[in-house]
């Protein structure tokens, strides 16, 4: 690969296509995912919000009141599709047939994650008290196709997670670590703040987040370890300045943010009730979390 500065960007969404539109090794993972998603997130939601025949549990703490309610931050939150499509499109296009296999395999492994997650939805859904807040497209779109009934463990930070992970996984195997290292600063950064900003939308609560970091390690501990999970954790609204921010999401990253004073404590109870899944993890991976959603309230579906 060419060091180029074209080619250290990552591709956008519509060259992404274009590639899987050629290409039937990807094509094919591209259709099983999208069925995937379609059936196992939307469409059941939409189901169960129409017949509640399965518990749903209020999973709000009461640390979430440290997060402002941030709009600003929604174009961040709706890129968590893109980030990944995107990661598949730069290999793709930039490795040729090698870069194609390690593309088909990510796509494969995002519907993986899909599945994984469905272990916990079909048994106990999850949601949050949102704010009412339909200001602009974007927010009447969340409220449209988001019934809001999968917040444990939170797809958005699983799939940001294995996202960044698998980029430095595969940048490691083509030997590009030293070419590629602002690019991959520039994902990780990504990952970190499209975690953010789902709190800061109020589509999750931290207990969310932990989850997701639990999910994640029992879906590949090899790629993700206790260790990666308490480092991310410790790297969230930590003050960040536009200089350090990835380019695409600058103009989005507006005040208010976390006060510094409460990082720490968010921090220390996201670190907490990681390592309380992990410490009551069984052979089922999902008997923690099962257990848990049973201590807290039911919420009806609304």
């Amino acid at each position: 690969m060419d060091n180029t500065d074209k080619e250290k960007r990552l591709p956008g969404v519509g060259r992404t296509f274009l590639a899987v539109l050629v290409h039937p090794c990807l094509l094919i993972r591209g259709i099983r995912c999208i069925w995937v998603i379609t059936n196992k997130f939307f469409l059941f939601q939409f189901r169960s919000a129409r017949f509640p025949d399965i518990p749903v549990s209020n999973v709000e703490h009461e640390l979430d009141n440290r997060i402002p309610f941030n709009p600003g931050f929604v174009r961040i939150y709706l890129d968590f599709t893109a980030f990944w499509i995107r990661i598949a499109g730069f290999f793709a296009i930039s490795y040729g047939k090698q870069g194609r296999k390690l593309a088909a395999d990510f796509i494969t492994s995002i519907t993986g994650i899909y599945n994984f997650a469905f272990q916990i939805y079909r048994k106990n859904l999850s949601t949050t008290a949102r704010p009412i807040y339909k200001k602009g497209f974007h927010f009447r779109l969340i409220h449209l196709v988001d019934p809001h009934l999968m917040c444990i463990p939170s797809l958005h930070v699983m799939l940001m997670v294995h996202s960044y992970t698998v980029f430095i996984h595969y940048i490691q195997m083509l030997g590009e670590e030293d070419s590629l290292h602002d690019l991959v600063e520039n994902v990780c950064k990504g990952a970190l703040l499209i975690t953010e900003a789902v709190l800061y939308v109020k589509q999750h609560s931290i207990i969310c987040i932990a989850a997701a970091l639990y999910a994640m390690n029992c879906f590949d501990p090899a790629l993700f370890s206790v260790n990666d999970a308490e480092n991310f954790i410790a790297s969230l609204f930590n003050e960040k300045e536009p200089a350090d921010l990835p380019p695409e999401y600058e103009r989005y990253f507006t005040e208010p943010f976390v006060n510094p004073e409460d990082s720490p404590k968010l921090q220390e109870n996201i670190t907490a009730m990681f390592r309380h899944l992990m410490e009551t993890k069984k052979i089922d991976w999902t008997v923690p979390i099962l257990e848990y959603l049973k201590t807290l309230p039911c919420n009806p579906v609304r």
